[in-house]
């Protein structure tokens, strides 16, 4: 291992012996510390495949349970990025114009694109069904139980596409008894929210839930012409209905149905910067303005106020825009299923089945069966003005169905525990991307069938009292087939005679943009280890060192232009960590302090870039290696009974190892900041319980969190960096005596902080637009609990 490895290990095993020392302090057995009033909680997680203790699992996690989601005012998945060391999500991923889109970055890893032909980087699992898109991963926070996320490479009992770690959402199992909630939620922009869930046992061993979620308010981004509509707007229904059969005592069938549906206007990207001298915004000031004397004379002032040039006059961010979304082209408008207009529409559903059969002797038998399918329609207007200069619309289906074995069991006195599963996916999606560029259209978009095996084994062995070893391995074959039917060019418009086509010939209507009509399949094969030694010094005090690898699946890249001879791939991604850690409680489970310090060596980086030799259009290559180093810690706190004290701390050290000629041409050197990977992430929040007799409980919040620099693209790009900044969120609960009733008045992002989440640099179309985070925004909500 190489000294700087070596370095960070000897400093994470130093970290951990400083919160030995402390261990000291407590000495109590963990049934009597548990039983301590005002204690911090247990957390029961399942990131190795099995319920155990969170601080008896030797991985880098983070676990936050429904109340805590409540506590926080949290509605989906993307906002617990806000305090999650070495965690970020862009909720607006660039490029894309879907609300319902959203990168997950851990430790620096993740996927900036969105497109159908490209792998995340952070696996989503909707209990324990992997969901393999980014497009409609924005889980809402429905009956949910409580969301773990698991740092550093999972490729063992997770698999592929979880190089950069996991995140795994657990809904809440029907009740035996009746029960019933109701939570209702007003705010800024006319916010409206219902959410209810019921549970009704119908017999003994059946048990029934049925949950409901609706959410409408305004957008917070403002049009600032006619026809501009405001983006940023939330229009989503849900439901989700789940059974839990347990015919005998040895069998439970747990069935669930999921299904969303949200028509919005398209997401909140805002111009940044103009560049009217790129060739774009030349053709529309020249040809297409209507103005040309005005808008193509530099020297004259009266161009940056006239709506009819495309200047920097549309440079309106945070919260303004002007994209009217309408086209020149009559062929962009009406082409497809439907007309150009602004949109980010999305239908989800989903079946999942879970057995679980208990064998005897010790071993269990679980099989996890799930369908899902993904419809949605999403505009861009990405010049965001009256001029058309660049536009997309996107039709995208995509569905999946994926099986799951697993055997599970312990022997010799429990001091062996073991698993071992295959698994099976098959995926089919079709994405008609159509892109326009002041008069010119272009289909660039792709259709995909994907195939995925693996089988996998882990096992965890005592070898000496409070001394485990766990070791376990997967094999995966992945399998993507491309077909480039849907890439042509729909209309040549002013590109029309261009020699752009391979053969230098003239672009004309109905070239293909990836040579002939064809089929590409790759097949991708991998065996993704792990190995940890653990060991509990005391019943409050627990180290572990591990060593794991990871893969990210290859692709091909679905946006090209100028026009390419063949269909263009990349290969997969890997990523090896060498991690230490150590769990603690201490104080009588007054106190709880975890921590982790990791080496990652990550290789054939998937980049997103320009490349100004192959074309305009941003494509995917492995054109780089890195290493990222860090650190993580999470502090909880009970003082006393009243007071709730929580904080995290994430480090991050990630640096370019490598680079080739093709991340070179497009700007990326080993001095080049790695994107989403700020070097700093903090958070804390306190809370405080005032009990007025006869009346109720009064609980003020406040939680805080800060990044520092984050570079949202990989050129690191001037505009796109989004310096440090903070977020505060306030609250104050009141909660009756008989804990009927839960009413909250909270104020969000507090100091109205303006920070970047996502962006993009178009040098053809002189454009550079992002989407900002949230403006300070107030909510009322009460609840109701029957």
């Amino acid at each position: 291992m190489q000294s700087a490895s070596l370095r960070a290990l000897i400093a994470g095993l130093a970290l951990a012996g400083i919160g030995h020392g402390s261990s000291a302090l407590a000495q109590q057995a963990p049934d009597e510390a548990a039983s301590q009033p005002g204690g911090i909680e247990e957390i029961t997680v399942t990131a190795r495949r099995r319920a155990e203790s969170l601080q008896d699992t030797p991985i880098s996690i983070s676990a936050v349970t429904s109340e805590g989601l409540a506590q926080r005012g949290i509605d989906n998945v993307t906002q617990i990025g806000d305090f999650t060391p070495n965690v970020k999500f862009n909720s607006s991923v660039p490029v894309s114009a879907s609300n319902a889109t959203a990168a997950i970055f851990i430790r620096g890893i993740g996927q900036n694109d969105y497109q159908l032909s490209a792998d995340p980087g952070v696996g989503l699992y909707l209990d324990g069904v992997y969901i393999s898109r980014g497009v409609g991963n924005v889980l809402d926070v429905l009956n949910v139980e409580r969301i773990e996320v698991l740092r550093g490479p999972q490729g063992t009992l997770f698999g592929r596409n979880t190089i950069g770690g996991a995140v795994s959402v657990v809904t809440k199992k029907p009740a035996e008894e009746l029960g019933a909630s109701l939570d209702l939620t007003t705010g800024s922009y006319n916010r409206v929210q219902i959410k209810g869930s019921i549970d009704v046992p119908v017999a003994d061993g059946i048990y029934t839930s049925l949950s409901g979620f609706y959410h409408m308010r305004d957008g917070y981004v403002k049009g600032t012409v006619p026809l501009a509509p405001d983006l940023g707007d939330t229009n989503t229904l849900a439901g989700r209905f789940a059974l839990r059969l347990e015919p005998t005592s040895n069998l439970s069938i747990n069935l669930a149905v999921d299904g969303t549906r949200s028509r919005e206007k398209s997401a909140p990207n805002v111009m940044l910067a103009v560049d009217e001298n790129a060739p774009a915004a030349q053709v529309w000031n020249s040809v297409y303005s209507g103005a040309a004397g005005i808008c193509t004379d530099l020297s004259n002032p009266a161009r940056l106020s006239d709506t009819r040039c495309y200047n920097s006059q549309w440079a309106q961010a945070p919260y303004r825009h002007g994209g009217t979304f309408q086209a020149v082209s009559d062929t962009f408008n009406n082409f497809g299923k439907r007309r150009y207009e602004s949109a980010s529409d999305l239908n989800i559903w989903g079946v999942s089945g879970t057995l679980e059969w208990r064998l005897g002797g010790g071993v269990t038998a679980k099989s996890i069966t799930a369908y899902r399918k993904v419809t949605g329609f999403w505009t861009r207007d990405s010049d965001h003005s009256p001029a058309s200069i660049v536009q997309t619309k996107s039709d995208w289906k995509q569905d999946q169905f994926s099986q799951e074995f697993q055997l599970l069991g312990d022997a010799f006195d429990s001091r062996l525990n073991w698993v071992v599963g295959g698994y099976y996916s098959k995926e089919s999606g079709n994405h008609e991307d159509l892109v326009n560029i002041v008069d010119a259209v272009f289909m660039s978009g792709a259709i995909l069938d994907g195939r995925s095996l693996a089988a996998f084994g882990q096992a965890t062995f005592e070898i000496v009292h409070n001394l485990s070893l766990t070791g376990g391995i997967r094999w995966t074959e992945d399998r993507k087939t491309f077909d480039n039917g849907n890439q042509y060019v729909v209309a040549a418009g002013f590109l029309t005679g261009q020699p752009f086509n391979p053969d230098g010939s003239g672009l004309q209507n109905g070239d293909p943009l990836m040579g002939p009509r064809a089929r590409m399949t790759i097949k991708d094969r991998a065996w993704t280890p792990m190995a940890s030694l653990s060991y509990r010094w005391s019943p409050e005090f627990l180290t572990y060192a591990s060593y794991s690898q990871g893969f990210k699946g290859g692709g091909f890249t679905q946006r090209v232009f100028p026009p390419f001879a063949n269909i263009p791939s990349f290969r997969p991604e890997t990523s090896t960590t060498y991690e230490v850690g150590f769990k603690s409680d201490l104080l009588g489970r007054h106190l709880r302090l975890n921590g982790a310090a990791f080496v990652n060596d990550y290789d054939d980086l998937q980049i997103t870039v320009n490349d100004p030799i192959l074309g305009f259009a941003p494509i995917i290559q492995n054109a780089a290696k890195a290493r990222i180093k860090g650190v993580e810690l999470e502090l909880q706190a009970r003082p006393t009974e009243e007071l709730k004290l929580e904080a995290g701390l994430g480090y991050l050290d990630a640096k370019y190892r490598q680079v080739d000629i093709r991340a070179l041409n497009s700007g990326v050197t080993k001095d080049t900041h790695l994107q989403n990977a700020p070097k700093w992430t903090l958070s804390a929040g306190a809370s405080y319980d005032i009990d007025v007799a006869g009346v109720g409980k009064f609980t003020p919040r406040v939680d805080w969190s800060y990044r520092s620099t984050v570079y949202n693209d990989a050129v690191n790009s001037p505009l796109l960096v989004q310096s440090g900044y903070h977020l505060v969120n306030a609250s104050i609960a009141y909660r009756d005596e008989p804990d009927t009733w839960l009413v909250t008045l909270g104020v969000k992002n507090l100091t109205k902080q303006k920070y970047l989440g996502s962006g993009f640099v178009d040098s053809f179309g002189g454009i550079t637009e992002g989407a900002y985070g949230r403006p300070r925004e107030w909510f009322l909500s009460a609840r109701r609990t029957f």
